[in-house]
């Protein structure tokens, strides 16, 4: 029996498709974008100077202070710039309401709670720290806060540890964005 060319050439093509076919790995699933990080309620991102003029309660350390911070979501990194201070260093916050430890500052170790504050335009950080007797016997409780369209940072702060209490009110002007 004879076939015709076109019948062969088509037999085979259909046969090399159905081949390839099988062969063919399946389609995966297109790459997925990282996840996104919350944007947080407040964002205290810039770079921050001291208004000794209009803060109460303002210790050595802090006088003249200017803190850079980056936030990224709900972590902060806080870092003195410009005149370093043996008391003011670099610090991070993670404001997800769960108690953590971490080192506070002469040699020693405290736990520390941020979380966002109910109204959602203030940020809340109570540290709690003391001696090895008595782990509790020494707190700081502040509350950060943005006004002024975001120009201007109050840190009021509640501290205290071995019967002595102290307040103060710091307040920071945002310095402008230099341009490129």
């Amino acid at each position: 029996m004879k076939t015709s060319r076109p019948l062969l050439a088509a037999a085979a093509l259909c046969a090399a498709a159905i081949v390839g076919a099988q062969a063919a790995p399946p389609p995966t699933a297109p790459p997925q974008p990282a996840p996104k990080v919350a944007k947080a309620p407040l964002d205290f991102s810039g770079v921050w100077e001291l208004d000794a003029k209009e803060s109460k309660g303002v210790s050595k350390n802090m006088e003249k202070a200017v803190i850079s911070i980056r936030q990224n979501g709900d972590r902060i990194w806080i870092e003195p710039i410009e005149q370093k201070r043996p008391w003011l260093v670099a610090d991070e916050i993670v404001v997800d309401g769960k108690v953590y430890e971490k080192a506070i500052g002469g040699g020693k170790k405290g736990s520390v709670q941020a979380q966002w504050g109910k109204d959602k335009k203030s940020l809340w950080i109570q540290t709690t720290a003391g001696t090895e007797e008595n782990p509790d016997s020494g707190w700081t409780r502040a509350v950060w806060e943005l006004k002024d369209g975001g120009k201007t940072w109050t840190r009021r702060t509640w501290s205290f540890s071995q019967a002595e209490k102290r307040e103060s009110l710091l307040v920071f002007r945002k310095r402008a964005a230099k341009k490129p």
